[in-house]
């Protein structure tokens, strides 16, 4: 499972922060000598995660479980406030059922355990409820709120934002289609986006151009050989608890559901239907959402390949049935618009009882924890492997596991001398040298750029290259008393990329000012109010 390093991350960050280091930029306990991982993954599992830990005395697992709560109330709740834009209570609380439900948010949620991944994929409905508002009711917390939430998905898992980009781009494609500001409304939307990357440039610019000191970023496209779904991914009901033949490591099973498939069929015939009998009239949202599901299912198959080969950042994703984080949405949506169909409501709310027993009967079963391991919580604040996986090791570092585990940071190798521990925290030390003749130290730490060495204040050359300290730090101390102090900062890289989200959080934080003194509109033109009405045209069309 995933869980495991996530848990490990978060668990880092709340060490951190015990220790008054709130801008966590550096972890002791991670991979035994430590790495910059707080620079380079999920900053809102770690920051988040550190915390809530505080407010639940250091619970790392309640904590970790709580996150998974919040974020799946929040889903739920948003995808619903969007699906009521077009659909009635029942059919919108049906949608939600489905997508609740669904074979790989219950993977992700119970078996991968991938918090990063399921936190940025539930900001997906908020985007399209906020798209809606923005370009049919002109409201103007739209803008805020799509800023943020880019922010949010862009620090929980930046990769989930090419997910996502598919069934963003279409929704608003459908929205802006035939309007005569068009070209306003997409510059707007697209500054709003690029508005909440900027403000996550602080983990993106780094994690972009730094990528080149581990092994991964040896290599420009990320793909992993052998991850695509089969027509068995999509149809066939078994769900195996420990399946070591699929694509996915670990014994876990990817689904898209059988329930799912067969409603994405369904869908697909009525789309076929439809616009034969009615080729040049508007698509209706639900056809829109079907060619989307059918996109997404494309780029799960193996008949995708040359997309992921030839676009790196694609790859990035790594494997390709990550799209059924968006995935999940689609099925969710055709329900919706099926129960929607029906006239009555005692029809409506017979087909939803009907669907509330199938997802019960076939999904009840499969909400429980598998293939997990339960480790005592000293696990999570010190571990020799890096739970990232070798290749996120440094390219000067060998397997990790391989490295003696050490009590202590700092250690005379050569010469004869004193040395006295000062400070020991997470990217900080300070040490009193007292040396009888030229000393070489060494701390048992992995080497990365902005770390720094001063003697008595002067800065000092780091040795990381010696074969028997393959990546470690080591410096020499001349003879005489000395006060040493390593510290962990930025390089001028990450100090420009943190100016830049400084300067484009304050300008967010104004905004927010300004817009509360304004009216609803947000300057795009004349208020649209189509929005009450949009759900209703699409009944009738039906």
């Amino acid at each position: 499972m995933d869980g495991i390093a996530h848990l490990t991350t978060l668990t880092q960050f709340y060490e951190s922060m015990k220790q008054g280091i709130w801008l966590v930029r550096w972890t002791d306990g991670f991979a035994n000598y430590g790495m910059p991982i707080p620079l380079y993954i999920h900053q809102t599992v770690g920051y988040l995660g550190g915390w809530l830990a505080w407010l639940f005395l250091g619970n790392v697992v309640l904590v970790y479980k709580v996150m998974f709560a919040i974020g799946s109330v929040i889903s739920a709740a948003a995808f619903y406030k969007f699906l009521r834009i077009y659909y009635r209570p029942l059919a919108a609380f049906a949608g939600v059922i489905i997508m609740n439900f669904a074979p790989y948010r219950i993977m992700n949620l119970y078996i991968r355990e991938a918090l990063p991944e399921f936190m940025a994929a539930v900001m997906f409905p908020a985007i399209l409820w906020a798209t809606h508002n923005l370009v049919v009711n002109r409201s103007r917390w739209s803008g805020a709120i799509l800023t943020g939430v880019f922010a949010i998905i862009a620090l929980s898992h930046p990769m989930m934002l090419v997910v996502g980009s598919l069934l963003f781009a279409a929704y608003f494609l459908y929205l802006v289609w035939g309007k005569d500001d068009w070209l306003k409304i997409t510059i707007v939307y697209g500054a709003y986006m690029l508005w909440g990357i900027l403000i996550a440039a602080y983990f993106l610019i780094p994690l972009t151009r730094e990528i080149k000191y581990f092994y991964y970023g040896l290599e420009p496209n990320h793909l992993t050989p052998g991850q695509y779904l089969g027509l068995n991914h999509y149809f066939d009901p078994k769900w195996y608890y420990f399946y070591v033949r699929d694509v996915a490591n670990r014994g876990h099973f990817v689904k898209g559901g059988l329930l799912e498939t067969l409603i994405m069929v369904g869908g697909t015939a009525s789309l076929i239907i439809s616009r034969i009998k009615q080729k040049y009239k508007r698509l209706a949202f639900w056809e829109v959402a079907t060619m989307v599901g059918i996109g997404l299912i494309f780029f799960t198959t193996k008949y995708s390949a040359w997309f992921y080969e030839n676009i790196n950042l694609l790859s990035n994703i790594q494997f390709p049935w990550r799209m059924l984080s968006a995935y999940i949405y689609i099925p969710a949506i055709l329900i919706a618009a099926w129960i929607d169909h029906w006239r009555k409501n005692k029809q409506r709310l017979g087909v939803l009882i009907a669907v509330i027993v199938v997802v019960a009967i076939s999904r009840f079963p499969q909400i429980y924890a598998k293939n997990n391991t339960m480790h005592d919580v000293a696990r999570y604040y010190f571990t020799p492997v890096n739970l990232h996986s070798t290749l996120m090791n440094t390219v000067w570092t060998g397997e990790t596991t391989t490295y003696p585990i050490k009590k202590e940071k700092g250690e005379i190798i050569e010469g004869t001398g004193e040395l006295t521990t000062l400070d020991n925290r997470y990217g900080i030390r300070h040490y009193r040298v007292t040396a009888e003749t030229e000393l070489r130290l060494v701390d048992y730490t992995f080497y990365f750029p902005g770390w720094e060495v001063k003697v008595d204040g002067v800065g000092v050359p780091i040795e990381f290259q010696d074969p028997d300290y393959r990546g470690v730090i080591t410096y020499h101390v001349p003879t005489g008393e000395h006060d040493v102090r390593l510290y962990f900062g930025d390089t001028k890289l990450r100090k420009g990329a943190n100016l830049i989200s400084m300067v484009s959080a304050l300008g967010f934080a104004i905004y927010l000012l300004i817009q509360r003194q304004h009216s609803q509109t947000i300057g795009l033109g004349e208020r649209n109010t189509l929005s009450k009405r949009t759900g209703s045209r699409e009944r009738k069309q039906k």
